[in-house]
């Protein structure tokens, strides 16, 4: 029997029930919008029983579509993965609506799945470029605690294939000795995943506590806080951001990178190398090799097997 509970109640219930933070902020965006898009952000759970099955299913399908973008002169849709993301969350919504409130029917799971790229367009670079980088900023780490920290920061992103709020997390605790020294890092999903902390990269971090500190819990913190003071915390994902943008201004001469670049940089390295997926997944925390091949932009002429069976041709 549906109740008149209201709709944001259930809202909040809803993500309550969801273990990763940033799960949890995803979804809440998205079903604010859908409730704002249907006028019910004051309603109870009965005001849906108003609608007939296709009409509910149409609404559905304007408000995912309403987020949609389309290429200006071919018209195809360029952000499919967004509107995966909508569709999805009212899937897991409606699907909880039913478990608690008895409603009959997930009208989301009649929309599409929408086309979506089949490889990330995140830039990257080659080794050369990610080698020279990380040679120069060691050179200058010498100049400066910015310049330690950000070439700590830069490393860090590639070497281990951290996301932004996974590196800005890191904390000092994080890091054991045994059985290998390695971190132990969360990450999407509320999951824990294991990474070798390779010996010259935890020389440097002894080498950076020795010259400036430990700032606090943190690995990687702010080095001025003009509004509280308080440098103990944290590096904001924004920080990480601008850190390296003003890292390729100053190294690579402007190259747009996005912190994500390094982390599809690691990737693309990886498998040129020939290391096989499961080692890669175990350092990128990825459950399947669909990802790795979305992140995977190498040259399909340059990555192909044909080159290592050539030489059988006479």
């Amino acid at each position: 029997m549906i109740q008149g509970e209201p709709l944001s109640t259930l809202c909040a219930q809803f993500l309550q029930l969801q273990k990763s933070e940033r799960t949890k902020r995803a979804y809440r965006c998205d079903l604010r919008q859908f409730l704002a898009f249907m006028s019910l952000q004051n309603a109870g759970c009965h005001a849906l029983t108003r609608y007939g099955r296709a009409d509910l299913i149409g609404h559905c399908s304007r408000f995912v579509e309403s987020f949609a973008k389309h290429d200006a002169h071919s018209l195809h849709l360029t952000n499919g993965t967004t509107l995966n993301r909508k569709r999805f969350t009212l899937v897991k919504f409606f699907d909880f609506l039913i478990e608690v409130q008895e409603y009959p029917f997930n009208p989301a799971r009649k929309l599409p799945v929408y086309p979506a790229k089949e490889y990330s367009n995140t830039p990257t670079l080659s080794k050369d470029q990610i080698s020279h980088l990380i040679a120069a900023m060691s050179v200058d780490r010498i100049k400066s605690k910015a310049h330690f920290r950000n070439y700590l920061i830069i490393s860090a992103l590639f070497h281990f294939a951290l996301r932004r709020h996974e590196l800005v997390n890191l904390k000092w605790s994080q890091i054991y000795e045994h059985p290998i020294p390695h971190f132990q890092v969360r990450q999407k999903g509320n999951r824990w995943k294991y990474l070798p902390l390779f010996s010259k990269y935890q020389r440097r971090l002894d080498e950076f506590v020795s010259l400036h500190g430990n700032s606090g819990d943190y690995l990687f913190s702010p080095l001025k806080n003009n509004r509280t003071k308080d440098l103990a915390k944290p590096l904001s994902t924004n920080a990480v951001l601008l850190i390296v943008k003003k890292v390729s201004d100053t190294y690579l001469k402007g190259i747009p990178l996005v912190p994500h670049s390094f982390r599809a940089t690691f990737v693309c390295l990886a498998r040129d190398a020939g290391i096989d997926d499961k080692s890669i997944m175990n350092t990128t925390g990825q459950k399947s090799t669909r990802i790795l091949n979305y992140y995977d932009i190498r040259s399909l002429l340059q990555a192909n097997a044909v080159h290592h069976l050539a030489e059988i041709f006479v």
